[in-house]
């Protein structure tokens, strides 16, 4: 598979020279006919300059899906040369606004220009990676796109920022490739390919099945394909619309129930038969089972009952899902009293315990947020005793960009010292390969904090 980076390259290089010269065939429809048979209006094609339509490389109509009401703010990602900007500015009216993201550079600088040839005011368009997304938090009412998320390296993480910009009830409309071969693979990326079959949308496509699992996860709901179309750029390739709204925040949560209630846990990625990471480094902070202990994020891990058996006593075991904490429970037998279930977000997590141990083995690498990472550390500080130590694990640099279908991130000594800032002192980073039930390797990197600017017995 094409690299990211590479890949990314390749996005940019190939969408210049169709900003540059709009009507050079690149193998796939678009123009004013290709604008005409997605059901473009007559009323837009007769509206904005027509030399605009010579950039229509749209693959679907996302302005057939849903409403446009007049005064929203919409957002088109990976808004090219500005086409569907300008026909979501015709909608939303002086009252309204519109943004255009895009990768290209010079896709930015048409899709500006375009939009102020149309007369529109309330057009803004900027350059951005659709994985990180330019916009607050909660500022969007409808997000729309055209042949766009297929080309991202990573699609649950522009699902999670989508999800993260869209308003309360907020809608997505958009339209894409989808794989329609006979493969056995899980996605299409497994095969082998070049960064240009990743930009002309052939590599890089999923099933519809898998777009809409994604995007369930990512907290959507009311997720439908609305149809394909006959829009294609290969053998393996068709044009297809997508709709979902936005859902309640409780999506992680969810996310987990599933997991454990649907999955065997001796199969997922992250299992460990034996913890043997965790209890080398509470060796090494020099633990003692007279510790009082949290396992923060603790899923079905064994590591509970390694400690009992070695004496611990005061153990909190912390879980979004009840159905792990119940594994655990069954799995613990005539010990299962010992330790304190939590369910709960360690965001907002309280308890009347210092803890002399905090262990988190892969929940910090999931917040996407800032405000989700301040909380977390808010609660460690707040919840650590003056003694205390926090053993986390994170996915290193080289590691995985998702876990089990939902965006994390990746980790080394600097971005945590970032973070942490002058509320810990990172005593101590490791890095770690562990290797998955199926074999595969994951980079791992684990670090040793200590909170500092706390006296001894300070309850704050």
């Amino acid at each position: 598979m094409a690299s990211a980076e590479c890949a990314t390259q390749s996005v940019i290089a190939l969408y210049t020279q169709l900003a540059l010269n709009p009507k050079k065939d690149f193998g796939w429809d678009k123009g004013v006919n290709n604008a005409k048979a997605h059901g473009y209006k007559e009323e837009w094609l007769e509206r904005l300059p027509l030399h605009i339509w010579d950039y229509c490389a749209a693959v679907g109509n996302p302005f057939t899906l849903g409403e446009f009401p007049e005064g929203s703010t919409v957002l088109d990602l990976g808004c090219g040369a500005g086409v569907d900007v300008c026909v979501a500015a015709l909608y939303v009216g002086k009252t309204g606004k519109v943004i255009g993201v895009d990768l290209t550079p010079m896709m930015v600088q048409t899709a500006q220009r375009h939009a102020l040839e149309a007369g529109f005011e309330t057009v803004e368009v900027i350059e951005g990676n659709l994985e990180y997304l330019p916009i607050e938090n909660e500022s969007i009412d409808i997000i729309i796109s055209n042949g766009a998320i297929n080309l991202a390296s990573s699609k649950p993480k522009v699902f999670a920022e989508i999800f993260r910009v869209l308003k309360p009830d907020g809608k997505l409309y958009f339209a894409d490739m989808i794989d329609v071969s006979e493969r056995a693979c899980a996605t299409s990326c497994c095969s082998q390919s070049t960064s240009g079959d990743w930009a002309n949308c052939v590599e890089g496509t999923l099933k519809k099945e898998e777009l809409i699992e994604m995007m369930n996860e990512a907290g959507f709901v009311n997720v439908e394909c609305t149809g394909s179309n006959h829009y294609t750029t290969a053998p393996t390739t068709a044009g297809a619309t997508f709709r979902a709204g936005k859902g309640d925040g409780n999506v992680k949560q969810r996310h987990w129930e599933n997991v454990y209630t649907t999955k065997d846990v001796s199969k997922v990625g992250w299992y460990q038969e034996t913890p043997s990471i965790s209890l080398a480094l509470l060796e090494k902070i020099g633990s003692t089972p007279k510790d009082v202990f949290i396992d923060v994020g603790c899923g079905a891990s064994k590591l509970a009952d390694v400690l009992i058996d070695s004496g611990y006593r005061d153990i909190t075991l912390l879980d979004l899902s009840s159905s792990a904490l119940e594994i655990i429970k069954k799995r613990l037998g005539v010990t299962a009293d010992l330790p304190l279930y939590c369910v709960g977000d360690v965001c907002i997590f309280s308890s009347e315990k210092r803890f002399d141990v905090w262990h988190d083995r892969a929940v910090f690498h999931f917040f996407q947020k800032t405000e989700e990472q301040q909380a977390y550390f808010e609660t460690l500080y707040k919840s650590l005793s003056s003694e205390g130590h926090a053993i986390i694990g994170t996915f290193g640099v080289n590691g995985p960009d998702n876990c089990s279908t939902l965006p994390v991130r990746q980790y080394n000594e600097e971005q945590m010292k970032n973070l942490v800032k002058d509320r810990f002192d990172i005593l101590e980073v490791i890095d770690e390969t562990h290797i998955t039930p199926s074999g595969s390797e994951q980079h791992y990197c684990f670090f040793i904090l200590k909170p500092i600017h706390k006296t001894k017995g300070c309850q704050c």
